[in-house]
């Protein structure tokens, strides 16, 4: 049973991390990011950081007491504004009934007023 648990510890874990890094996640991991890189606008745990100061050194490397100068990594906040079950699309209107956000398509197929 320990080795059980000790491979799913090496593969990563389940926790959704408010930043994952970016090089493990390449690699199919799941690994808490403890710093983020300016200019090439990825995250990195601290196994990968190293990795990245060995290639390169002149790279602005912030880390977690400077998190909230981290950017958003791109394509980032796109998918956060697209509707999950019609991804082409973005979410633009809150439906006051269901107190959720959603999309055109959405809106006049699962929010339209019954009355």
């Amino acid at each position: 049973m320990a080795s059980n648990f000790e491979s799913s510890i090496q593969r990563g874990c389940d926790f959704i991390h408010d930043f994952a890094c970016s090089a493990c996640e390449e690699d199919g991991l799941n690994t808490e990011a403890q710093h983020f890189c300016n200019q090439c606008t990825k995250y990195y745990c601290d196994i990968c950081v190293t990795k990245h100061y060995g290639l390169y050194k002149r790279h602005t490397v912030l880390d977690r007491k400077d998190v909230k100068k981290w950017a958003a990594a791109p394509g980032t906040v796109d998918v956060l504004e697209r509707c999950e079950r019609h991804p082409g699309e973005a979410l633009k209107l809150i439906c006051g009934d269901h107190d959720q956000l959603c999309c055109h398509v959405c809106v006049a197929v699962d929010h339209r007023d019954m009355k």
